[in-house]
């Protein structure tokens, strides 16, 4: 090699190098004044160790030893943009405790220049505020990527109506937070999207919430152990999802009931089997409606299947990769919902769980139903009620049908898929259409109010649902 074209070679991998040392978008104009002011220094710098550098050769990559012990990967390094600084602070100490690298910006320019200078396991975003300009910084986010590997953002929002997760669909964000911040929210998002990694447990991977863990092992169980056969049967059903889907919205278009029942069937019968529930339950509306000849209330379920189907195929690929590296589904299934349900508490047929999105709503049920006798569990995520679920049996679930992370319709669903299936449900939303109550009863729901409500007639029914939940079981 030349000596012009070894002093080449040595430069790009310095200035490479130099690009790639952490960046820290802090939000402060005196950060932004100091990296302008310095980069011809910086440039001359590296231009001076290109010339005096020794050049080395890079060895090629060699993999490890079978046997040598595991490695923990860097931490997940994420973006918050939020402009409020108690929300931004919070939240990044938040992360930070959780085992996340932080990086903080809180205006729109820095949330992209920190994106284009280097990439992120998961960007936050607020989606409230001006400074941010949620949707259209999400947007710009993503024609940044160019094609590149797809980097999840997550909307920090204190509104979560129907017509608000369908705008940051469109713009491109995966899923939302709810304000005010809360601990157990930001751990549930960050550990589904963006798993810190142990080390002492090489086989651990992400939660799968979109997926049936009980489908998964009977898969596993049925490709005896075989990883291509496994990742094959994967492979089939991302293959046709999506031409499926396309399918169903053009037959609803055309007001073609029997092509939107054929289309639904298949796609509810593939989903099912290799595990999206929450696919296959739309689907089986969406056939039901089509069956009866009408077609009403199909245009609203599309934009929910299309969700529903996004993050499905997003975990797929997610459990491909996972399986390749070698991972046991055993873990995957371990890592989202327990086969056993471990030290569960003894059941209180007077217990309420609230799951409630909106901390107002969610102070007032808690106060009404406390003051008639009824201890309440209180969360404000659908992976928190999960959770809570798993460790003790409650009298009665009041659910809200937009809370973040899994929605209220899928927590309604893995309830009664669960040993604690006859818990009753009730409903609390603001949702008043037709289409939506229906489908909140198909799920399995037991009573449906809707806001706003009397906190009297609340107390009264699920004095009901108690009694009625005591007979039952």
């Amino acid at each position: 090699m030349s000596d012009t074209a070894t002093l080449a070679v040595r430069l790009e991998k310095l200035i490479r190098a130099n690009r790639q040392r952490p960046a820290h978008a802090n939000g402060g104009a005196a950060t932004r004044e100091l990296a302008e002011a310095s980069g011809l220094a910086s440039l001359s710098a590296v231009v001076a160790s290109a010339a005096e550098a020794p050049f080395v050769e890079e060895a090629p990559e060699t993999p490890p030893a079978a046997g040598a012990p595991f490695t923990a990967p860097p931490a997940p390094r994420v973006l918050v943009v939020e402009a409020d600084p108690l929300h931004r602070q919070v939240l990044a100490r938040l992360a930070e405790n959780l085992g996340y690298g932080v990086d903080s910006a809180d205006t729109a320019e820095e949330a992209v220049a920190a994106f284009e200078r280097q990439p992120y396991a998961l960007v936050m975003l607020d989606c409230d505020n001006g400074e941010t300009r949620g949707l259209e910084t999400a947007a710009t986010l993503r024609r940044a990527e160019g094609g590149a590997e797809r980097t999840p953002i997550i909307a920090l929002t204190a509104r979560a109506a129907l017509e608000d997760r369908q705008q940051r669909q469109a713009a491109g964000i995966d899923n939302y937070i709810a304000k005010p911040i809360l601990r157990e929210n930001v751990e549930s998002v960050l550990s589904r999207y963006a798993p810190v990694r142990p080390a002492e447990t090489p086989e651990a991977v992400s939660r799968y919430l979109a997926l049936d863990r009980h489908r998964l092992e009977e898969l596993d169980e049925a490709a005896g152990g075989r990883a291509e056969l496994l990742t094959g049967w994967i492979a089939m059903f991302l293959s046709g999802a999506p031409d499926l889907l396309d399918r169903m919205r053009a037959a609803e278009e055309e007001g073609d009931a029997a092509a939107l029942c054929e289309a639904a069937d298949r796609l509810r019968s593939r989903s099912g089997q290799i595990g999206a529930l929450r696919v296959q339950e739309i689907c089986g509306i969406v056939a039901a409606l089509g069956g009866s000849g009408s077609l009403a209330g199909v245009e609203a379920l599309l934009p929910e299947l299309s969700i529903a189907l996004q993050r499905a195929v997003e975990e797929l690929h997610s459990l491909e990769d996972d399986i390749r590296r070698g991972r046991r589904l055993a873990a995957v299934a371990s890592s989202g919902i327990p086969s056993r349900r471990p030290n569960r508490a003894s059941p209180d047929t007077n217990q309420v769980l609230l799951a409630e999105a909106d901390p107002l709503i969610a102070r007032f049920l808690a106060n009404s139903l406390t003051g008639a006798g009824f201890p309440v569990t209180q969360v404000s995520g659908g992976a928190a009620a999960l959770d809570a679920l798993r460790e003790k049996d409650f009298g009665v679930v009041i659910l809200d049908l937009d809370v973040p992370e899994v929605d209220g319709y899928s927590v309604l669903s893995e309830i009664r898929t669960r040993p604690n299936a006859s818990t009753p449900v009730m409903i609390v939303s603001a949702r008043h259409q037709e289409q939506d109550i229906l489908r909140a009863f198909e799920l399995g729901a037991d009573d449906y109010v809707t806001i706003p409500f009397s906190p009297l007639e609340v107390v009264a029914r699920v004095r009901r649902l108690v009694k009625q939940g005591a007979h039952v079981s």
